[in-house]
């Protein structure tokens, strides 16, 4: 028979559970909400980077400066949500002529070596330019990107305009501005 005492015991930590489980799960949900969102109240500089492309080629933000906006698209291999929104990516460049908008991927994956995204990109060609932001995380750090896919959307004049964990949802619209 259960006590009058493990009984409340158990109810309190049903209670507790069901607490933590509905704050834990929705939590990555308040994340993305916020994280989102147009960033037109909030514009701001975009830092600029140098790094290295599958090619060894140096790609810097400011070389585009002026030109035209850029899509910046943190991933990694191993990240099925990456794989997912990849072909409305890759779409994307189709659509969008590479002179109104320049589509930078960063690998942003732990795990993945140099020599793995150069083997997945001749296995998965994409037709933008790809760089590899390895160890150092310096592209990852300077638009403090704490999960993947992530993405920036920086203007003609290097602000940034959106970011998120979606593709923006007007990208032909804030491309315009």
């Amino acid at each position: 028979m259960i006590s009058v005492r493990t009984e409340k015991i158990c109810v309190i930590f049903t209670i507790f559970t069901i607490l933590f489980s509905t704050a834990f799960l929705m939590a990555p949900s308040i994340i993305m909400a916020q994280n989102s969102q147009p960033a037109a109240a909030r514009d701001n500089d975009a830092p600029d980077f140098e790094a290295q492309d599958l090619n060894g080629n140096t790609i810097t933000l400011h070389s585009f400066k002026g030109q035209r906006p850029v899509l910046l698209y943190f991933w990694a291999s191993w990240c099925p949500y990456c794989m997912a929104v990849r072909p409305a990516v890759i779409n994307l460049r189709n659509e969008i002529d590479t002179k109104d908008l320049e589509i930078i991927s960063v690998n942003a994956g732990g795990g993945d070596s140099l020599a793995k995204v150069k083997r997945f990109q001749e296995v998965h060609p994409a037709p933008y330019t790809t760089v590899y932001d390895g160890d150092s995380k310096v592209v990852q750090r300077a638009y403090n990107v704490t999960g993947i896919p992530h993405f920036v959307l920086i203007d003609k004049n290097g602000s940034v305009k959106y970011r998120g964990s979606g593709l923006p949802p007007d990208l032909k619209g804030l491309i315009k501005q």
